[in-house]
C-alpha cells in the first residue's frame, strides 16, 4: 500500500486523457445503464461512539466500491465528493425525535495529473493527502477514527440519545472540455442508507 505524503498541490490539472474517457462511456449500452448499473455503492460496516475527555468521538468503516466507468472519470480529471453526514438526535417515545447536532465531514477526490497522483483534500480543514493507487485512498477514506461530534456537557444525563450517519458521493464536472461528460453522468450520485445506533448503552 502506497504511504500517504503531505502535498500542497492547488487545484486541478484537468484531464489527462478525455477522448479515452468519452470513447469508455460512449461503450455503455445507454445513459440509463450508466445510471443504474456503473454507479458502484457505498456500505457503512460498522460505526459506533465513545466518550473520552467529555466527548463522544466517531468510528466508522466504509466501503466504497466504484464501477470501471466512475474509476475512468476520476482517472481523466473528474472529481468526486465524499459527504459523511452525521447527526445526533434525542429520542422520544410518543414525538419526533429532536435533533441535537449535525455534521457534515466532506472530501474531494481528484486526480493531479502533474504529479500522477490521487489528491484526498478535506474540505472542512483545507488539509490534503495524496496517494498513487486509487484503491489506497478509497481505504483510507473509510477508516473514520475518533471524529468528534458532540460535548457531552450539552446532553442531559437522563435522555436518550441516538447517532445516524450517511455518506454521499457526487461526482463533481471539471471546466472546459468535460462539461461534456454531463451529457452522460447527469447528476451521479449515490449514497449510503442511514447507519444508527444509541450514542451511549
Amino acid at each position: 500500500m502506497d504511504r500517504c505524503e503531505r502535498i500542497r498541490a492547488k487545484g486541478s490539472d484537468g484531464a489527462r486523457s478525455l477522448p479515452a474517457l468519452l470513447m469508455a462511456l460512449l461503450l455503455v449500452p445507454s445513459v440509463a445503464s450508466v445510471a443504474d448499473d456503473a454507479k458502484g455503492r457505498v456500505d457503512i460496516r460498522s460505526a459506533y461512539s465513545r466518550l473520552a475527555g467529555g466527548v463522544y468521538y466517531l468510528n466508522a468503516r466504509i466501503d466504497f466500491v466504484l464501477s470501471d466507468a466512475v474509476r475512468t472519470a476520476l482517472d481523466n480529471g473528474v472529481a468526486l465528493d465524499v459527504e459523511l453526514r452525521i447527526n445526533v438526535a434525542r429520542t422520544r417515545r410518543y414525538v419526533w425525535d429532536s435533533g441535537v447536532a449535525s455534521l457534515r465531514q466532506r472530501y474531494r477526490l481528484s486526480f493531479h495529473a502533474l504529479t500522477q497522483r490521487f489528491v484526498l483534500s478535506n474540505l472542512n480543514s483545507g488539509e490534503q493527502e495524496s496517494y498513487g493507487d486509487l484503491d489506497a485512498v478509497l481505504f483510507q477514506l473509510g477508516r473514520i477514527d475518533d471524529l468528534p461530534i458532540i460535548d457531552a456537557a450539552l446532553l442531559d444525563d437522563d435522555a436518550r440519545y441516538r447517532v445516524n450517519v450517511r455518506v454521499v458521493l457526487d461526482l463533481k464536472q471539471s471546466s472546459g472540455a468535460l462539461r461534456l461528460l454531463s451529457f452522460f453522468w447527469g447528476d451521479w450520485r449515490i449514497a449510503s442508507e442511514w447507519y444508527s445506533w444509541p450514542l451511549r448503552p
